[in-house]
């Protein structure tokens, strides 16, 4: 090969690589502009998966542990219901019974109401001063009795007679309407027969 020749094909491969070595060199500084940013991002990428494991573990773990959290509901029973015998002189007739509510969640008796009367009222003590309502505690119960609060019942469809016994339906706030049979006389005196033969005539007065 002539020698002038082969000298600028040595130059021509030389400028060649020169502009080669001159691109990756930019290429690399290009790159390297945004170390800081890659190594704060590989450092930071594990605490960020961790972080997406925990959102994700907790979404799906909170709607469980609000449910367990959450107050169990009211949950009304009624026991020793039972009525005075009527006075001789006529007047209301007051009905007592204790309520249980064994819910996480208090609830409100608003009311009453019984085939045997035209109105319940819930009074309290000796004036007989009406009450809006009374609050049944979670977990706790309520006695409505003489001297306290307590039901009275008034226009009379039936005048109760000791022996009779007595449906009540009682309004909760809550719960609705529970009822319950009360006895004419004292709560031990209510039978199992006693409320089988009421339950036969349930939202009705029973034949005389």
């Amino acid at each position: 090969m002539d020698p002038d020749r082969q000298q600028a094909e040595e130059e021509r491969e030389l400028l060649a690589l020169e502009q080669e070595a001159a691109a990756l060199e930019a290429r690399n500084r290009r790159r390297g502009g945004l170390p800081r940013l890659r190594r704060l991002l590989m450092v930071q990428a594990p605490v960020l998966v961790a972080l997406a494991v925990v959102l994700l573990l907790w979404g799906r773990n909170a709607p469980e542990q609000a449910a367990a959290a959450a107050p169990s509901p009211a949950l009304i029973g009624m026991t020793d219901a039972h009525l005075d015998p009527p006075a001789s002189s006529g007047g209301p007739v007051y009905a007592y019974v204790t309520i249980r509510n064994n819910g996480g969640t208090p609830d409100r008796l608003v009311g009453a109401s019984s085939p045997w009367a035209k109105t319940i009222s819930v009074v309290s003590g000796s004036s007989n001063a009406g009450v809006p309502w009374i609050t049944v505690p979670a977990h706790g119960s309520v006695t409505l009795k003489a001297g306290a609060d307590r039901l009275a019942l008034s226009d009379l469809n039936r005048v109760p007679k000791v022996g009779d016994t007595i449906q009540l339906d009682l309004n909760f706030a809550s719960s609705g309407t529970v009822y319950v049979f009360a006895p004419v006389g004292p709560a031990s005196s209510l039978t199992v027969l006693d409320v089988m033969n009421a339950m036969k005539h349930m939202d009705r007065l029973p034949p005389q």
